[in-house]
């Protein structure tokens, strides 16, 4: 259709465009010639109401300056003047083509007109001079100037009749050629709309009925095709479905055997923990205990000042030295983890950390809870220990507060400080953060339990965690 649309369009524009054009000036054209027609017609009716006009002003000066001639008070000066100001004003504007009454009239004044005025000046000029004599009241003239108005105003009404018979006479002349002006638009419009018709709209009806006829054979075969492609997009949409199950049967599978092998990662690393807090406090632990008693048998011994400052110094790196080991072998794992439970183990890891670091941390758990399963407790005691060791290390804050809530289908962890906070957008781009790898691995965790895992942290906000492990997961 596009090609179709193409090559209407290249045949037709021009002639279309053409004809489009010459509808539009001529009727344009045809439109102001009618307006400009009425304007002059108007002032033309004027004109000829104002140029009959003056016959009657004539008489009726005539008649009101015979009176005032044998009856001298018995007329309306008053009227007299206005009717004399009326006639002279108006013949002057007719005279010389601009009339000015109420408003401004456009006067045409042909050549033969412009002669009958001429000529009618001869009878004008008197009759006006004898009428300004009533006009200003001088009575001494009275008697001569009405033999003049009466000598001339019978050749003055004939002359003026012929004038406005002229003036009527041409305005019926333009009508008359703007009719048939008019009528030559009408006629060329008339013509153009016949030519548009056969050299642009006939061929474009015939070229559009030739197009719909191969579009109305062609629609069988089109509906083919699509009741074909409808059956490929069935068959195409199941086989995407199957792709997408795989996909995602691929996807689950591999995200299990992640979670898989990174809880045999962990608890392989929580074996080893305890392997090597077993050995710290049964092997090497009891060596540094029997050192000790070996050593407190030197004590009683004589000797000089020397002896005894060695045998002190000794001492207390000995005491150290067990110290060290006692605080490694807990670090790995608590014994009192496994004996007693989260709470307690939290508790004397929060202890260890506060006077270590100098954060006041406050520990808010259940005193008498139910034991919850042991990897749901070790996984909740590493968690709490990353995030003590991110507060120390990189929080620089006052207070740390742990909240451990327990029910009967799930177990809460909570915990804030009131540090300088982080942007997590910043820490998700440096992977090599100990931050974020801390935050990872107690995400990881909580995955590894099923759980749910929210960090709220800002810019001199602090930072909270939130973490919900359900009691049912990989419960032992």
């Amino acid at each position: 259709m596009a090609n179709i649309d193409k090559t209407v369009a290249k045949e037709q524009k021009f002639f279309y465009l053409i004809a489009l054009t010459m509808v539009a000036i001529l009727t344009i054209f045809g439109h102001v010639t009618v307006q400009y027609t009425l304007k002059d017609s108007l002032d033309d009716s004027h004109v000829i109401n104002v140029a009959g006009r003056q016959r009657m002003l004539s008489q009726k000066l005539t008649k009101m300056a015979l009176i005032a001639s044998t009856q001298k008070d018995s007329i309306d000066y008053a009227d007299f003047r206005a009717s004399f100001r009326l006639w002279k004003q108006s013949y002057e504007g007719l005279k010389n083509g601009h009339l000015t009454l109420e408003k401004s009239y456009h006067v045409t004044n042909s050549k033969l007109i412009r002669e009958k005025f001429a000529e009618l000046d001869k009878v004008y000029l008197p009759m006006e001079k004898s009428l300004r004599h009533f006009d200003q009241h001088q009575v001494r003239y009275y008697d001569q100037a009405i033999d003049v108005i009466l000598k001339n105003e019978k050749q003055f009404l004939t002359q003026m009749n012929n004038i406005v018979f002229q003036y009527d006479l041409e305005a019926s002349e333009r009508v008359n050629r703007v009719r048939s002006f008019e009528y030559l638009i009408l006629f060329l419009t008339l013509l153009t709309l016949i030519v548009e018709a056969f050299m642009i709209f006939m061929p474009l009806i015939n070229y559009v009925s030739d197009v719909i006829l191969k579009i109305t054979d062609s629609e069988k075969e089109l509906q083919d095709i699509n009741q074909k492609l409808t059956e490929t997009n069935i068959e195409l949409k199941a086989t995407q479905e199957q792709l997408l199950k795989a996909g995602n049967e691929k996807y689950e599978i591999l995200r299990k055997e992640d979670l898989v092998r990174s809880s045999a990662l962990l608890e392989g690393q929580e074996e080893e923990r305890k392997r090597l807090s077993r050995e710290l406090h049964d092997g090497v632990g009891q060596m540094l205990t029997g050192i000790k008693l070996n050593a407190a048998r030197l004590k009683g011994q004589e000797g000089d000042l020397k002896f005894r400052k060695a045998y002190e110094e000794l001492h207390l790196l000995i005491n150290e030295t067990i110290e060290s080991t006692r605080m490694a072998s807990f670090n790995l794992m608590p014994p009192v983890l496994n004996d007693f439970g989260l709470t307690p183990a939290l508790k004397i890891l929060c202890e260890h950390a506060e006077k270590a670091s100098g954060i006041h941390i406050e520990i808010n758990a259940p005193q008498k809870a139910a034991r919850m399963p042991q990897n749901i407790e070790i996984n909740l005691y590493r968690i709490v220990q990353e995030a003590l060791n991110n507060t120390i290390k990189h929080a620089q804050a006052t207070s740390m507060f742990i909240d451990i809530e327990t029910g009967k289908e799930s177990v809460s962890l909570g915990i804030r400080d009131n540090g300088i906070g982080f942007k997590k957008e910043k820490q998700k781009k440096t992977r090599k953060s100990l931050i974020h790898n801390g935050l990872e691995n107690m995400k990881t965790r909580t995955q590894l339990l099923d759980g749910s895992f929210k960090l709220y942290t800002g810019i001199g906000e602090g930072t909270t965690i939130l973490i919900k492990l359900p009691l049912s997961a990989y419960a032992e």
